[in-house]
């Protein structure tokens, strides 16, 4: 049985939003938004996490723009930053929207800033029992997983990739 989507609707309930790709990202926000912010919490300053199930922020900007809804999107580069994250929402950028993603087009997703930020607990969580996939693949291949066990076993060391911090004190500001 499938949950109905509010998504829509939560967009248009709030004054500020978080617009994320996926759920990896939905999994881990709250975390990295208190590292981001020590001694603060999305509930607290009234912001919500919004996942948009892939790429379609577009409809969701349309929407806060015309509801005067502050929204900070958080998106992956898909190895071309200029094109993806910048060129492709011209349009929609204003005073109340922004666009967040690694300028690195090396850093093309959220696991792989995920990783290359929180090495050292990524492998000592994931590199047990690897034989064929690196402990950077095997996240990629298992998102949702790496997200759960990351926020569950690690979550008060990790550090939030600097795209995501300036999402944070944008949003907050």
């Amino acid at each position: 049985m499938k949950a109905p989507d509010n998504n829509v609707l939560e967009l248009a309930l709030c004054k500020k939003a978080i617009l994320v790709e996926g759920d990896a990202e939905f999994i881990l926000m709250e975390a990295l938004y208190e590292i981001s912010t020590p001694g603060r919490s999305l509930d607290a300053d009234g912001i919500h996490v919004i996942s948009v199930d892939g790429t379609s922020f577009k409809r969701y900007l349309e929407l806060a723009k015309l509801l005067g809804i502050k929204v900070a999107v958080i998106r992956d580069n898909d190895k071309d930053h200029a094109a993806n994250c910048v060129a492709n929402y011209v349009d929609h950028v204003s005073a109340s929207i922004q666009v967040f993603a690694d300028p690195d087009n090396a850093r093309n997703t959220f696991e792989v800033c995920m990783y290359q930020d929180n090495r050292a607990a990524c492998e000592e969580l994931f590199a047990a029992g690897r034989k064929t996939l690196s402990v950077e693949d095997y996240m990629l291949k298992n998102k949702t997983d790496a997200a759960f066990q990351l926020l569950e076993k690690k979550g008060a060391v990790l550090a939030a990739p600097g795209y995501i911090q300036q999402a944070v004190a944008w949003i907050r500001a």
